[in-house]
């Protein structure tokens, strides 16, 4: 669904700064701010063309370790302000309506959810960050090797 925003001021600041200084028109989409209206974004464009109820097995692997991939992006949910209930602006009506662009053909039963808790236990910049856990995801190949192994019947 993109990225909405971090809990983490760091990771935060350093995409704003990203996005300023590199002009990375990537970075510029996965924050839904390539355009002035967000239906209009280049994911949420993605997300009205989605096809993922051709696929047998959907696996969204998440941790909220990870700051960099916002937890319910990475599974592809949608959480309401917490106080209200509601959600609270347009872009968060958006990412409602990308959810459900997403997942609205799709079947209960082929969605599978995992969370994973990496038990970091260093204590430096990138585990304070949250990027830790966003490259274990990338380079972790026993996590991978489990995966593949435990649910052998997706990949088959």
């Amino acid at each position: 669904l993109g990225y909405r925003y971090s809990p983490k001021f760091l990771v935060s600041a350093g995409m704003w700064f990203l996005k300023k200084w590199k002009k990375s028109e990537c970075l510029k989409e996965l924050t839904l701010t390539d355009s002035s209206d967000y239906e209009e974004s280049y994911i949420y464009r993605l997300s009205t063309i989605s096809k993922l109820e051709w696929f047998k097995n959907i696996v969204l692997a998440s941790s909220y370790q990870d700051s960099y991939v916002a937890f319910e992006s990475a599974r592809i949910q949608f959480r309401k302000d917490k106080n209200s209930g509601k959600s609270s602006s347009s872009k968060n009506d958006t990412y409602e309506k990308m959810a459900k662009n997403l997942l609205g053909n799709v079947p209960a039963n082929v969605v599978y959810r995992l969370d994973v808790n990496f038990k970091i236990q260093e204590k430096n910049l990138d585990s304070f960050i949250g990027r830790s856990a966003h490259i274990r995801f990338l380079e972790n190949q026993p996590l991978m090797r489990m995966i593949v192994t435990r649910y052998a019947e997706f990949f088959a």
